[in-house]
């Protein structure tokens, strides 16, 4: 299958989690220039990964518009960008203080709206070059779907992203922009960010690890928990020619844990 990603440009946020990393490796083994952002990264450090890095504060205006305003000097174009940045508090409802919760909200909600905002004019312009146009892929969760217990701030973020990403796709589609914007909803993956929430479970509800674990799997028909390069493989889908018919699209990787 020709995936048609050689010598496009993605940006990439949270890029130094595990689901982040995975999806500028998968990214560029497809022949994608990769700009890889995350907060606190210092743009002079050299690295040996072929990345370019960028400092992106996901819930800064002014990042944002410094970073794009970056891309289209240096580059002229940017035909992917994959919002991955994102927060899981986890806690009990009657005791999650109001700047947690909104702080969740800003990283991941507003994060993503404020890189669709940003981009959107160049993206527009690159889309226009390339079969299937531009393609903005939103990390999600399976947790937009299904609520669970102490991660209701999480369940709502997540929720609001699938949201967002289906009327920012029927908004373009009006407007006549040739960017298509999908969103992808792993079940539980392995990676720190699951490995905290499962520590925190542990405090809150008496449970051990092996315990919360295994229900995890018990809801996984699969057997297993998602691994990050599998995330990163249904981003390399949704950025390429290949889905270029897909649009406000939810792609679930998850094992079949959607639909059980």
């Amino acid at each position: 299958m020709e995936l048609g990603l050689e010598g496009t440009v993605a940006l990439v946020t949270g890029a130094r989690g595990n689901i982040g990393v995975a999806t500028c490796a998968a990214l560029k083994r497809e022949g994608v220039h990769v700009i890889a952002s995350d907060v606190g990264v210092d743009e002079a450090a050299a690295t040996d990964d072929g990345l370019e890095w960028r400092a992106l504060d996901v819930t800064s205006e002014d990042d944002w518009a410094r970073v794009i305003a970056g891309i289209e000097t240096r580059h002229g174009r940017l035909d992917i960008l994959v919002n991955n940045a994102g927060v899981a508090p986890t806690d009990r409802i009657d005791a999650m203080p109001l700047s947690q919760f909104r702080r969740a909200f800003d990283i991941n909600v507003a994060g993503v709206f404020l890189g669709t905002q940003a981009a959107s004019e160049l993206m527009a312009k690159s889309g226009a070059l390339r079969e299937g146009g531009a393609a903005i892929i939103n990390i999600a969760s399976g947790a937009a779907d299904k609520p669970a217990a102490f991660n209701a701030c999480y369940c709502a973020t997540k929720a609001a992203v699938r949201m967002f990403t289906r009327a920012t796709a029927v908004e373009f589609s009006a407007l006549g922009f040739p960017i298509r914007v999908n969103s992808v909803h792993p079940g539980a993956v392995e990676s720190d960010m699951l490995g905290a929430i499962v520590e925190r479970y542990v405090q809150l509800t008496g449970s051990t690890a092996d315990d919360l674990y295994a229900a995890m799997l018990k809801g996984h028909p699969m057997g297993r928990l998602v691994k990050p390069d599998e995330v990163a493989d249904g981003v390399v889908f949704l950025a390429s020619r290949a889905a270029r018919y897909s649009h406000a699209a939810a792609l679930h990787v998850d094992g079949g844990n959607a639909n059980t």
